[in-house]
């Protein structure tokens, strides 16, 4: 492992630290106070996000996300041999974040943890399906803002931030909307219960690599 390597694999493990202690975090703080609601989180959640591409994108690519991290592994965009290190040192995040929220918030909110909404009847596999879908639309949006020979990466992380709060302010409350199973992983270990857990690995992984699919037919040089 080379130095460059580690240091890619520590904004990784920063970046999903702070990713996960601010998006769980405002769904905890706000079941406590009672201030914070689907609008905050779903900012909340934008924002840390642009903030760790702008400080960590140069570096590692800010994926802080294991699904990102696969398909750009399909697309080219990182190298094989650097995903494990990725995936390991974002889920050490996670966990690393949910264990620190559980100590300065308590298990309050589920531990912030994504959850399909069973009192709206909100069921398993539709937010299974809700899933796929949000992650295809953000990997796609990943893809033609920061991928493309043509994209301005200058603004590739506000339209990154932007498309996670939108979906999170949507449905983060009605089915999860996690889009990434490190957002996922920290407060379902500090919950103790990993009975939903599934829906948020195989949705992101699922819709990832279907959103890298399709850009590759709608933005590749065939398109011309």
């Amino acid at each position: 492992m080379t130095r460059l390597d580690f240091q890619k694999y520590v904004c990784e493990f920063i970046g999903t630290f702070a990713l996960v202690f601010f998006a769980a975090g405002a769904v905890m703080v706000g079941a406590v106070t009672g201030a914070l609601g689907p609008i905050a989180g779903g900012l909340i959640s934008g924002l840390i996000i642009t903030i760790v591409i702008y400080t960590f994108g140069q570096i590692s690519g800010a994926h802080v996300n294991p699904a990102l991290s696969m398909a750009a592994v399909y697309l080219g965009k990182l190298e094989r041999r650097l995903l494990p290190g990725y995936a390991l040192a974002q889920l050490a995040g996670s966990a690393a974040a949910g264990f620190a929220l559980l100590g300065a918030v308590g298990r309050e909110g589920d531990m912030g943890a994504n959850l399909p909404n069973l009192a709206l009847g909100i069921t398993p596999g539709i937010a299974f399906s809700i899933e796929l879908f949000l992650s295809f639309l953000l990997m796609w949006v990943v893809c033609g803002a920061a991928y493309h020979e043509r994209a301005n990466p200058a603004f590739a992380g506000v339209a990154i931030g932007a498309t996670v709060g939108i979906e999170v302010m949507l449905m983060g409350p009605y089915a999860g909307a996690a889009m990434n199973p490190a957002r996922a992983f920290g407060p379902y270990l500090a919950l103790g219960d990993f009975t939903h857990f599934w829906i948020y690995v195989a949705g992101p992984i699922l819709g990832m690599l279907a959103g890298a699919v399709v850009y590759r037919f709608t933005h590749g040089p065939d398109r011309d």
